[in-house]
């Protein structure tokens, strides 16, 4: 019987053949890319795990129980990326398979895409370029702007983090609510720790870089919303489950917020009856943040050390990029 030597790219930006695979290929695997440009539902991806697959560099497609124990030769999943809220790690662990992130490789690119909606915001830009390509010139107002202001920061791991400097680096005053920050990371970034509800009142830039658990789910909802300046920029590059929608849509249509960037949404792709269009200071983009050249070359490649050395026998090498590490031996 052929030992199964199958390892499947279920995210949706590349092709057969990229040449960030040929480690894999050169390490005698099969590599099968979904050129979909859409992710496998829970059935399509069961019937693609059926049968000599080992590993998978998984996008956000669902890997539930379901899923997880109807694929026989699955070793290990290596994420896409730095979330896993489409993975049941419970019942990964169950079936013994470690679940492997990228952590540390694409922190800087989401950074910056959510600095970049925030000063696109508070500049008005999007509004400006529109105007002017209309054929239209006027003074429209003095723009909000960031430097000299006050940042929040939810969350302060790795892209939390980053997100800071940047800020830092705009002489803002930066807030931060994380209830693990320790004194020392807070020093050496030159911010403040603050409750949350202090943030949202006191910031003119609240960025979200929290992870989606129940415990945060609608984090950012109609209570906290009362408390923002109708002049501050809410951004969120992390997952859609953290804002109440219908709550945003409520503060953006009796204009008590001056602008709102997302990458994230509670449902994805957005749905097409979304309210959130239909706003001028709304900034939308389709999850894509962490997706940068950079981010395209050290992300693949730190799904591809994840799967060799762990399909290699080096299972030591991985541990600090896995969710589930009780299930790592040798």
């Amino acid at each position: 019987m052929t030992q199964p030597r199958k390892i499947l790219v279920n995210t949706e930006q590349f092709k057969n053949g990229d040449a960030l695979f040929e480690p894999l290929i050169a390490a005698g695997y099969t590599v099968e890319v979904n050129e979909t440009f859409r992710l496998p539902s829970e059935a399509e991806l069961i019937e693609k795990l059926k049968d000599g697959v080992v590993a998978t560099i998984a996008g956000g497609e669902p890997y539930t129980a379901r899923v997880l124990e109807t694929a026989p030769d699955l070793k290990i999943v290596a994420r896409w990326g730095v979330g896993y809220d489409k993975v049941d790690v419970a019942a990964a662990t169950k079936a013994g398979i470690p679940v492997a992130m990228a952590f540390g490789a694409n922190h800087e690119s989401v950074a910056e895409f959510a600095h970049a909606m925030a000063l696109a915001l508070a500049c008005r830009i999007g509004t400006r370029d529109a105007m002017v390509k209309s054929r239209q010139w006027f003074f429209d107002g003095f723009h909000p702007g960031l430097w000299g202001r006050t940042a929040g920061i939810v969350g302060l791991g790795r892209i939390g983090g980053a997100m800071a400097r940047r800020c830092v680096a705009s002489a803002m005053e930066v807030l931060v609510y994380d209830p693990f920050a320790t004194e020392e990371q807070l020093a050496a970034l030159g911010a403040k720790r603050a409750e949350l509800d202090e943030v949202f009142s006191k910031a003119d830039l609240i960025s979200i870089h929290a992870p989606s658990t129940p415990e945060t789910r609608h984090l950012v909802n109609a209570q906290r919303l009362a408390l923002v300046k109708k002049t501050a920029i809410l951004v969120n590059t992390s997952r859609g489950p953290l804002i109440d929608e219908t709550a945003l849509v409520a503060a953006l249509g009796e204009g008590r917020i001056g602008g709102v960037g997302l990458d994230v949404f509670e449902v994805e792709p957005l749905p097409a009856t979304s309210r959130l269009r239909d706003f001028d200071n709304v900034l939308l983009s389709p999850h894509v943040s962490g997706m940068d050249r950079m981010a395209e070359r050290l992300v693949t490649e730190r799904c591809v050390a994840n799967i060799l050395n762990y399909l290699g026998g080096r299972a030591g090498e991985i541990k600090p990029y896995v969710v589930n590490p009780q299930v790592l031996t040798g």
